[in-house]
Order: C-alpha cells, then structure tokens, then sequence
C-alpha cells in the first residue's frame, strides 16, 4: 500500500518560483500547486477520482495570473489564492458534496464557479477595483 502511494505522488518544479504535488489513484485525487514571481504561468487541474483535493496560491506581483479547476467526483474541494494585477479563477465541480473557495487580490479580479451536486457550498472573496463573480449551484 506504502509503495503504491509514494509511485503516485510526484513533486516537480514547473517554473522558477513554482511548486506542484501530486498524489493520485481512483479513490483519492490531491493536487497543489503554489506559484510566486513575476512569471506565473496559467494552471489548470483535472481530477475524477472519488475523493478530489485542489489547492492552488498564486502571487503574481502585478501580472495576470490564472486558475481553472475542474473536478467530477463524490466529494469535492477546491481552494485558490490569487494575487497580482489581474486575477482569474474558474471552478467546476460535480459530485454529492462540493466545497469551493476562491479567493482574489488584485486590480481586475474575475471568478467563476458551477457546482452541480446535491451539497454545495461555495465562498468567494474578492478584493479589488473591478470585481466580476458568476455562482451556479445545482441539485442532482
């Protein structure tokens, strides 16, 4: 069991300033990634095993920084920190129990989230000059 787990958990640096785990297998899906500077690059999270884990922080000084979460599952949780000048954020989740979290800093923040499931629950915090929001909750 200890051996399955450590072949699926990966480390890898994706860019300078950039760090993504990873940890995989048809019950469990736990990815993070954690990007700071002046280079952060767009990332984008698939997961489809029952349980789904997501947790992105991005800290992109004044640059655009992107995240898209997309998660099919039981039981989903997303989580992502944003900050730079420009900040965009997208989650999709389907499975019984979804749990999203989005938070933004920055001049521009724009989030989107769609929950489809028969417990949602979703928060989101945006703090900047010009803030854009879409929340789409739905039953089973």
């Amino acid at each position: 069991m200890m051996a399955a787990l450590a072949a699926g958990s990966v480390v890898t640096e994706a860019s300078a300033g950039s760090v993504q785990r990873s940890m995989t297998n048809r019950n469990v899906s736990i990815e993070t990634v954690v990007q700071f500077g002046n280079n952060v690059q767009p990332v984008t999270i698939e997961e489809n095993s029952r349980i789904n884990i997501a947790r992105v922080i991005q800290i992109g000084a004044t640059g655009t920084v992107d995240a898209t979460i997309v998660q099919n599952g039981t039981r989903n949780y997303a989580n992502v920190i944003q900050v730079g000048g420009t900040t965009n954020a997208a989650i999709g989740q389907s499975g019984v129990r979804n749990t999203a979290e989005i938070t933004q800093i920055g001049n521009s923040t724009s989030a989107l989230l769609l929950q489809i499931g028969d417990m949602n629950t979703g928060a989101v915090r945006q703090f900047g000059r010009f803030n854009w929001l879409a929340i789409f909750q739905f039953g089973r």
